[in-house]
Order: structure tokens, then C-alpha cells, then sequence
């Protein structure tokens, strides 16, 4: 197992932590055109050190904060011989190209996994500047 997320199999759900509507509509359209592409996926896949706060006294408060000021990968797939990092995004530009290089590379660092990781945008729309950067990146863009 790559890390502590749940593992799900690779079909729809009824219910993505941390997904926007938006988002789910694309990864829902990208699974339903995709069907046999991974093999498992994990979900809103936590990154990076969490922010210790001695502001906040609340402990239930205290442990929300801990999981929010950590980064959040979409989704994390795996087929047969690598792991993708997937930022689901409408319309992605820069933001989403950044999200995805930097949640990869952060979670390859921590987990060390036995494939290559792969930064992936999802999007609905590719513009040809986010193309040209993507490719400048290695990232790769992806439509459903």
C-alpha cells in the first residue's frame, strides 16, 4: 500500500472527498470514456507537513486545522506501471499545472513508490498556453 488513504476501486463513486461538483463531473465523464485505465485510486491523498498551531485551544478545531493546512491530492491512480497524480480542474491553467508537479513530487519523496510518478491534469478545456507549459513541465493534460 503507497500510503495510509483509503484504496478504491478504479469506478464511479456516489461521493469524492474534497471534490467540487465540477471536478466530479469530469473525473465521472473521464472514468466513464476510461473504464479499464487503473487498476486502484485513492483519493484526496494528503501532502506535505501539516501546520502546527498553538493559536488554536479547540482540540476538535485543532485537528481540522492539522488536515487542512496540508496539501490534498484529487486523485491518485495506479495501473500497471506507474502512479498518476491528478489535479481534476475546469478549464486548468498555471494553478493546476503547479498543484500537480508539486503534489507528485512531494508525494514521491515521502512514499517512494516502486513506479514512476506521473503529474496529470484533468481538465475540460485545454487552452494552448496551459498546453505549451504543461509540455515545458511534463505534465501531462488530459480531457474525459
Amino acid at each position: 500500500m503507497p500510503h495510509a488513504a483509503k484504496t478504491f476501486a478504479y469506478k464511479k463513486l456516489t461521493h469524492y472527498p474534497h471534490m467540487r461538483p465540477g471536478d466530479i463531473s469530469i473525473w465521472n465523464e473521464y472514468i466513464d470514456k476510461n473504464a479499464d485505465n487503473f487498476l486502484r485510486c485513492w483519493y484526496d491523498v494528503k501532502v506535505g507537513k501539516p501546520e502546527i498551531t498553538t493559536i488554536i485551544s479547540d482540540e476538535k478545531l485543532k485537528r481540522n486545522w492539522f488536515d487542512l493546512s496540508r496539501w490534498g491530492i484529487d486523485v491518485l491512480a495506479e495501473d500497471e506501471n506507474l502512479f498518476y497524480v491528478i489535479e481534476v480542474k475546469p478549464n486548468a491553467n498555471a494553478k493546476a499545472l503547479g498543484q500537480a508537479c508539486a503534489y507528485a513530487k512531494m508525494w514521491a519523496k515521502k512514499r517512494q513508490p516502486n513506479k514512476p510518478v506521473i503529474p496529470v491534469v484533468l481538465t475540460d478545456t485545454i487552452n494552448p498556453i496551459t498546453a505549451e507549459a504543461a509540455n515545458f513541465m511534463g505534465v501531462l493534460l488530459w480531457t474525459p
